[in-house]
C-alpha cells in the first residue's frame, strides 16, 4: 500500500485502452488498476472519462476505513 498516495501519483493513458485515464504511482508503468501506461502526465487528461477500478483503488488508499464485524451477540434471560 502507498505511504502517502497524494503526492506518489500522477496519470498515465495507453494506446490499448486510450478511452481511460489511469492513476499511476510514480515509478510505475501500470496503472492502479494494473493496466499498462504508455504515456505520463503531472495533471490529468480532462477529455478522458477517470478510470473506475483506478478511482476505487485511490480512493480506498486514501480515506481507509475500519470494517468491523457488527456484534452479534444477543443477551438471553431464561424465566423460571
Amino acid at each position: 500500500m502507498m505511504r502517502n498516495p497524494r503526492s506518489e501519483v500522477c496519470w498515465g493513458t495507453n494506446t490499448t485502452h486510450g478511452g481511460r485515464a489511469h492513476v499511476v504511482l510514480h515509478g510505475s508503468s501500470t496503472g492502479l488498476c494494473g493496466q499498462p501506461v504508455d504515456t505520463r502526465y503531472q495533471d490529468r487528461p480532462t477529455a478522458r472519462p477517470v478510470c473506475p477500478d483506478c478511482a476505487i483503488s485511490y480512493v480506498a488508499a486514501v480515506f481507509p476505513t475500519e470494517v468491523t464485524a457488527p456484534d452479534l451477540r444477543h443477551e438471553v434471560r431464561l424465566r423460571a
